[in-house]
């Protein structure tokens, strides 16, 4: 418990102290993922709020954070940016919201820590209407073969201890694909980076 609280902790500041070099990288992309909003949308993982710039002033954002370590500054974040914060400190394995009442739900850099992204992304199909949308920024297991993938699975274990469950080595752009979403529009990127681990990303784009 002890060490769970001091994780909790580390990474919520952590989050915070690289807000501005996320922002530096992600800023555009995230422009363009997180655009054309309705007046509700759901966020997995909002953790001390470093998507809040990116959104719609008078959005109500249902937003599920486990962490609530992070929960004051998300709280100070939507006060700042003009988000109607309706907080939930639930795993998004299980969602306290209604099938069939969101039109978006969206993360970023997510599903690598959940404890089980295939039942976090049927959570997700349950609860958007029919024609909703999951948009998500996340990073992938490496193509085989490369030295990349070789290095996370060199790290995995200790990765996964420091980072709050992070899995360097998830394949979740197969898992999108066959959740049984309507379209699932899956890119893989790679992004300039110094942390090597997390380099090869997919931005996706999923209807119900």
């Amino acid at each position: 418990m002890f060490w769970a609280r001091a994780r909790g902790r580390l990474n919520a500041w952590g989050l915070a102290a690289l807000d501005g070099y996320m922002h530096w990288k992600f800023a555009a992309l995230k422009r363009e993922l997180f655009r054309d909003l309705p007046a509700a949308a759901v966020e997995l993982g909002s953790g001390s709020g470093t998507n809040l710039r990116y959104l719609p002033r008078g959005l109500r954002l249902v937003a599920v954070e486990p962490n609530e370590q992070a929960h004051p500054m998300l709280r100070r974040r939507a006060a700042k940016y003009g988000i109607e914060l309706e907080l939930h400190a639930e795993f998004a394995e299980h969602l306290a919201l209604p099938s069939d009442s969101m039109e978006y739900v969206f993360c970023s850099l997510v599903l690598c820590s959940v404890r089980d992204p295939a039942q976090v992304i049927a959570e997700v199909r349950r609860v958007l209407k029919p024609g909703g949308r999951f948009v998500c920024l996340e990073h992938v297991e490496a193509p085989a073969g490369t030295r990349t993938r070789r290095l996370q699975h060199r790290i995995r274990g200790a990765w996964h201890w420091a980072f709050d469950g992070c899995d360097v080595c998830r394949s979740t752009g197969e898992l999108l694909r066959a959740a049984g979403f309507h379209r699932a529009d899956v890119r893989p990127i790679v992004m300039p980076t110094w942390v090597l681990p997390i380099k090869h990303q997919i931005t996706a784009v999923c209807v119900k």
